[in-house]
């Protein structure tokens, strides 16, 4: 009997007047990993909830282990067989209880025997790094600690289904490797696993993959099937890389400007065109093998952003925007930052990277002036954190801040009269960005009813409605589509280049740390290093040598045989990353007994730089 069988879904809110999901068909195997991937809004949520029980469907045909989830009483036998995880941070989580106590009313829910209920609280807990935090609260771990305390929770049983809704959502790349082992652990016993996610990398290791839009399937298959069907790639290269970017869009709408080069994805009847403006423009590019967020951005297409005069700031502030001298943050015997310091320079797009629970969200509270340090020295536009310092900065924070039962313009009204900014004003702000920002239609709709990506649109709106020099952004792009993290990196983009704004950002999502001028790497309250990204990669090519990927069909596996014969590896995808200060050749893994369908040649990236950096710091 297969787990999901699914044939014309059909389902809708708001009396029928808005489509979620329209006419999809799609069928998961006893084994399967099978994951969807889609635009915010595109139906995935809505898709799962229906396959749990949790939601009505409207029409269709829909079967999870062979009992249609809208009968109610048949389908209640049906739910001890299948553990739901739903998307946001620690949705299903009791905030007051610790860590342990969250595992064990789990597992009493489900009725595991005390004995079991030890011995796989103990796995789960030290596999996801949370067993030495066991006793703390649920609701004062970090947003990823979280989604792993979630994880925990729901595979405390033996479920034959798991449900995943972005389960990685504001997890670290080291923590997201700890999930993706246990789920392929449990996966290797038999159990089916049915998971959405906005990281590309991670969708290539399921057996099958959706793509959908607007409710609709767009593509599915295997990997290699999906990406086959991508037009061609190219990388393209420049001295004035920022303007050929500009003219690429006037070809297709796919072009990413990642840090000093333009991937873009050209239709077939593009390609003239494309040749045309390489000779006039004299730029390389080189033609390179379509991955999935290739795919992801030419099924979806990406949107050109271009901000208003109005977000460039009257104020201007010193050459040094933000100062962080050897600071402090205790909270009682934890130190949540120790000694750090950097300096931000105006104009500049500064990133903060590192693990759950490193620190760095505590550090920007302490610079906003919401944590008074312990020790240490803060300027912020060249004083200390006040009252008349704070109206020079925006800020979007890593949890949601909006009030839910609020319209997304009474949100943004509200955030406009705490930054004294009168109500005709926003409106006139509004009126002339929300196009821009795609909003028009959600303005009306409660916060409560929107997709992620365009609340984490209206918590950057609200920041920037009294267009601050400053910008302060916790992980604004968490649990985001890659095409709307490209619309948010344009706005950072235009932001800092062409109006001078100071930003500071995190995120866990490391190509977002090479469009940064510099980066500073924390782990466990530490500074561990800090640098431009070009110079960091560098450093650690130094070390580790040149790296290569190996295709395989058993990446962990793979992985684990060539650790254990001495090499540096990593994940990727399907593929193992391993670096070698000597050559790495077919010939080299033939004779070594490595099972693999192709190596090449590839390149240290941000998120090299943050695995072995955190890792030699553990």
């Amino acid at each position: 009997m297969r787990p999901v069988e699914c044939e014309n879904l059909r389902i809708t809110y708001r009396k029928g007047k808005t489509v979620a999901v329209d006419g999809l068909s799609f069928t998961v195997d006893s084994g399967d990993i099978y994951i969807f991937i889609g635009p915010d809004g595109a139906g995935k949520s809505s898709t799962f909830k229906a396959v749990c029980g949790v939601l009505r469907y409207d029409s269709g045909r829909l079967l999870t282990f062979g009992v249609d989830p809208n009968d109610d009483r048949a389908f209640e036998p049906v739910k001890e067989k299948i553990s739901f995880m739903p998307q946001g941070l620690g949705q299903n989580l009791y905030k007051k209880l610790s860590v342990e106590e969250n595992v064990d009313f789990f597992a009493d829910l489900y009725g595991v025997n005390r004995k079991e209920r030890e011995r796989r609280k103990e796995l789960l807990l030290k596999t996801t790094g949370l067993w030495e935090f066991r006793d703390r609260p649920a609701g004062k771990l970090s947003g990823g600690m979280m989604q792993k305390l979630s994880l925990c929770c729901i595979l405390i049983h033996k479920p034959e289904l798991l449900v995943l809704d972005e389960p990685t959502t504001g997890v670290d790349p080291v923590s997201r490797r700890e999930i993706w082992r246990l789920l392929y652990s449990f996966n290797r016993e038999g159990q089916t696993v049915l998971l959405s996610t906005s990281y590309m990398d991670e969708a290539e290791r399921g057996t099958e993959l959706l793509l959908m839009k607007s409710g609709k399937s767009i593509v599915s298959g295997s990997y290699d099937e999906v990406v086959s069907t991508t037009s061609p790639v190219f990388v393209v290269k420049a001295k004035e890389i920022y303007k050929v970017y500009r003219e690429l869009w006037k070809i297709t709408n796919t072009p990413r400007l990642k840090g000093d080069i333009v991937r873009v994805v050209v239709p077939q009847n593009k390609l003239s065109d494309f040749k045309a403006l390489q000779e006039r423009l004299g730029f390389s590019a080189e033609p390179v093998d379509p991955d999935l967020e290739d795919l992801f951005v030419e099924r979806v297409g990406l949107r050109r952003v271009e901000l208003p005069p109005l977000f460039k700031p009257a104020v201007s502030v010193p050459e040094e925007a933000v100062v962080v001298d050897r600071v402090v943050k205790k909270f009682g015997n934890f130190t949540a930052v120790d000694g750090v310091s950097f300096r931000v320079k105006r104009g500049e797009i500064f990133g903060l990277l590192g693990p759950n629970g490193a620190g760095k969200t505590t550090l920007i509270k302490t610079i906003l002036g919401l944590y008074r340090p312990t020790s240490g020295r803060i300027l912020v536009a060249g004083k200390p954190v006040g009252r008349d310092v704070k109206k020079l900065i925006g800020y979007t924070s890593q949890k949601f801040s909006l009030y839910h039962d609020l319209t997304v313009f009474e949100n943004l009204i509200y955030w406009g009269n705490v930054y004294g900014i009168s109500q005709n004003t926003v409106r006139s702000i509004v009126f002339q960005v929300a196009p821009i920002f795609e909003l028009n239609r959600f303005l009306n709709l409660l916060v409560s009813e929107l997709p992620l990506g365009i609340k984490q649109r209206v918590a950057l709106l609200s920041a920037l409605l009294h267009s601050p020099p400053i910008l302060f952004l916790d992980e604004p792009t968490s649990g985001v589509d890659p095409v709307e993290r490209d619309v948010f990196w344009q706005v950072i983009r235009e932001l800092s280049k062409e109006f001078g704004v100071t930003v500071l950002v995190t995120t866990h999502y490391m190509d977002e740390a090479e469009y940064c001028d510099r980066v500073l790497l924390m782990n466990r309250g530490k500074a561990v290093a800090v640098g431009a990204p070009r110079r960091l990669k560098e450093e650690l090519r130094e070390t580790l040598g040149n790296a290569y990927l190996i295709y395989t069909d058993s990446p962990f596996e793979t992985e684990e045989f060539l650790k254990e014969r001495g090499f540096k590896t990593a994940l990727f995808g399907r593929k193992v990353k391993v670096y070698s200060k000597e050559p790495v050749t077919e010939n080299l893994l033939r004779e070594l007994g490595v099972p693999f369908r192709a190596l090449k040649p590839s390149r240290i990236t941000m998120e090299d730089v943050f695995v072995f950096r955190v890792l030699e710091n553990v």
